[in-house]
């Protein structure tokens, strides 16, 4: 049945009842509020759900839930809604979207924690937090969703001095397939609070997040070195050479290609260096990228960090925004080949010459120092990806929804090059080869055990606990152990 012919037909007893009771609203196709509730960041990820719950209290998450399960509806959780995956979408189901009333954040500068609405983005947390000289781990991209991003496993530009986002979870407030509320943390429900920092959403919807805050200077050193093409080869030793000895403080991120919103339409290689610190020991520790000779600099010196996340184009401008993209990352973490590097551009620049309207493409790599993240063990949270290799993705942005088969297709082939030509990071005898989820196109259907590696037989254990009837089930879906 059409979405048109299933709007004249009377609304179902549950809805009515639903929407008697609830304190937020839930709306079809064609009603006010459903256009926004089904958007996300990349058009190919909107689908035409039945309906979009927006809820203000953790009772009406509560009710969505029954609803849902009373219709025999799929359940899409949205926050951000920017999931690689398209997770947060449903096409026919039900879509709880938080983002709407569940947004607010709240500093308390004397616990130093960050209490977090589980639609929030980033951008309230990093206002909050630094109106007291505060800042948790956040999202490189502040328009990303709070939850999603957490929830995965989570890298920001503070990673190198404070870990993973997962790694700065106080405590968690879930909302569980049977409706009920409860409180995840290192006490109440530690077996829950485990799977949740790492697990994604297959235990509940957190409605609420509790962040550690760290003391945060209010100015950092940020600049986006740009390079012709002919400078691949001495950028990329030169970026080697500079992870060697990165510290704490230091992030970059690197990549070659055409970015959408970005003027003149022509592939260059861009690094994007950031440095906790004052500009003139931001710029001494750079100095490698500086001998090299870049065309041009983009450098913001003495930067409010409150605006660190508006400087990539890339990623936070309205041009970014528009259209369709696909984006994947790299199933296993990668050392990265400067032979690989080259093949991948081979193929890109084939597909321009052939095709100019898929002319915004190309790739990045996450240099975040992981010297944090590795020092936590595995076990420690959900998350298994602890290893000390560059994240890697590769992308694809256009506006016609004719190609979409054929961008996949194109997209998956260069990420293949690139793990047929490069070697997978080792740490001694422990294998770090999987990378981070969130960056997983295919995280719906994926194979969780890979994934979660040495975690998931007790990822099944809390499964069966939490959700043995696998209600949540959109992102690397975990089965639920056997009943004993």
């Amino acid at each position: 049945m059409s979405f048109s012919a299933q709007q004249s037909l009377p609304p179902p007893p549950a809805l009515t009842k639903l929407k008697e009771s609830l304190s937020g609203e839930i709306v079809r196709p064609g009603e006010e509020g459903y256009e926004y509730g089904i958007a996300r960041w990349s058009n190919t990820h909107v689908k035409q759900a039945a309906y979009v719950a927006f809820p203000k209290t953790n009772q009406d998450v509560s009710q969505a839930i029954a609803f849902a399960k009373e219709l025999g509806l799929e359940i899409a959780v949205c926050g951000g809604g920017h999931s690689f995956s398209g997770s947060s979408s449903t096409q026919g189901g039900l879509v709880i979207h938080l983002g709407k009333y569940l947004n607010q954040a709240r500093c308390d500068p004397e616990r130093r924690e960050i209490t977090v609405g589980g639609g929030a983005t980033w951008e309230i947390v990093d206002k909050v937090g630094m109106e007291h000289g505060l800042a948790t781990v956040s999202s490189n991209v502040n328009k990303v969703g709070v939850g999603g991003l957490s929830l995965g496993g989570g890298y920001g530009w503070l990673t190198g001095r404070h870990g993973m986002v997962v790694d700065n979870i106080v405590q968690l407030t879930v909302v569980l397939a049977s409706g009920e509320v409860v409180i995840a943390n290192d006490n109440e429900n530690p077996d829950l609070f485990w799977g949740c920092r790492g697990g994604g959403s297959n235990f509940g919807i957190v409605t609420e997040f509790v962040f550690k805050a760290h003391p945060q200077r209010p100015t950092v050193f940020v600049t986006h070195l740009v390079y012709t093409m002919d400078k691949l080869e001495p950028v990329f030793n030169g970026v080697e050479d500079w992870y060697k000895a990165a510290g704490p403080d230091e992030g970059l991120h690197w990549g070659c290609g055409v970015l959408p919103g970005v003027e003149p339409a022509q592939p260059t290689v861009i690094v994007t260096y950031f440095y906790n610190g004052e500009t003139v020991e931001g710029r001494k520790a750079a100095k490698k990228l500086y001998d090299i000779g870049p065309i041009a600099e983009h450098p913001v010196e003495d930067l409010p960090r409150m605006r660190i996340f508006v400087l990539t184009p890339s990623k936070n401008d309205a041009a970014a925004d528009a259209g369709r993209k696909f984006i994947m990352g790299l199933k296993s973490r990668s050392t990265t080949s400067l032979e690989a590097i080259k093949l991948l551009l081979r193929a890109q620049d084939e597909l321009i010459q052939t095709n100019p309207s898929l002319v915004h493409c190309g790739f990045q790599l996450d240099y975040t120092p992981k010297q944090a993240v590795i020092a936590v063990p595995v076990g420690t949270t959900a998350y298994a990806g602890r290893g000390a290799g560059a994240e890697c993705i590769i992308y694809q942005a256009y506006t016609d929804s004719t190609l979409d088969d054929f961008v996949q297709t194109q997209v998956r082939q260069w990420a293949q090059i690139l793990l047929d030509n490069a070697p997978v990071h080792e740490k001694g005898e422990e294998f770090f080869g999987v990378s981070y989820g969130n960056i997983d196109p295919d995280a719906v259907g994926s194979d969780a055990a890979r994934v979660f590696g040495q975690n998931y037989a007790r990822l099944k254990e809390v499964k069966r606990r939490f959700d043995p009837e696998n209600v949540w089930n959109r992102w690397y879906p975990i089965e639920p152990a056997e009943s004993y």
